[in-house]
């Protein structure tokens, strides 16, 4: 079984996703990227996106 990073999963997911028509910008990238490095929380990161979508 090959090992994949957690770049090469979150750039697969990115390619699942913008099949389906969605997207996301840089900022929203390096957010989920925070996230999974353990750079920011997920209580942290999920207060991002709220705060995002708010200012919208």
């Amino acid at each position: 079984m090959q090992n994949v990073t957690t770049e090469k999963a979150l750039k697969n997911q990115l390619a699942s996703v913008r099949m389906e028509g969605f997207s996301f910008s840089a900022k929203e990238i390096d957010n989920v990227r925070r996230c999974l490095s353990g750079e920011i929380t997920f209580q942290q990161f999920k207060d991002k996106i709220v705060g995002d979508v708010h200012r919208k």
